[in-house]
Formats: C-alpha cells, structure tokens, sequence
C-alpha cells in the first residue's frame, strides 16, 4: 500500500468501506497492537468513518483511552484494499449514537465510533 496525498476518500473509497467488512486496529498504552472485524462500520462522509461499537472488546478499551485506529478493508480477488489512520471520537447516549445504533441494527445504548481521516493508503 502507498501512502496516499489526500485525506479526503473519494466516492469509490467510501463504497468500498460500505460494501466490504471492515478490520480495525489499535494499541494499548504499552504498545500491545489489537485488531478486528466491525461489522456495522460505514463511511459517514469523505472525511469520516463510523461503527456502532457493541463488543466492549480490547479494541474499545484502547480507544477508550485514546489510541488511534488503523482501518482496513479488502477484496481479495481483486488485490484492491484501503487502509485508513485517524483519530476517534465516542458518542453515548447521544443522538447521533442513538440514530446511527438503528440504522445499522445494533441495540439503541451501543456508542458511536466516530474515525476522523488522518491517512488514507491504497
């Protein structure tokens, strides 16, 4: 993958994230690299991803304490993948969590993980 000069995903980018199961990373405070699939994840915009975070796994604890999240999707086939670097905001018991929680089928208290585009890769 090469570091792409854009931090903006265009509209195939975006559809890719839509369309194929997403796997995120992160680390803990002693560098120790966690890393899975999110299901519900989707590109909010060109400048955001969002998942609805319903594991409380290794991952939500590290961003929890403000790592940052390496997120990639993939198609084999094809050999085409992209990997996105950015910062996170959590949204509970919110609106924006709320809404987003029904509109991918996830229970109403689930928070909202918002990616902020740092890096894309392709």
């Amino acid at each position: 993958m090469k570091k792409l000069d854009a931090t903006t995903l265009t509209a195939d980018q975006q559809k890719f994230f839509n369309d194929a199961l997403a796997f995120v990373a992160s680390v803990d405070k002693d560098g120790n690299p966690q890393v899975g699939p999110k299901g519900s994840l989707t590109a909010l915009d060109d400048k955001h991803l969002v998942w609805s975070e319903v594991t409380s796994s290794h991952l939500w604890e590290n961003i929890k304490n403000g790592s940052k999240v390496a997120v990639v999707v993939a198609d084999v086939p094809s050999h085409t993948s992209v990997r996105v670097v950015g910062s996170v905001t959590i949204h509970e018991g919110d609106d924006f969590a709320k809404e987003y929680a029904a509109k991918v089928g996830k229970p109403e208290t689930a928070p909202a993980v918002v990616v902020e585009v740092e890096e894309i890769f392709a």
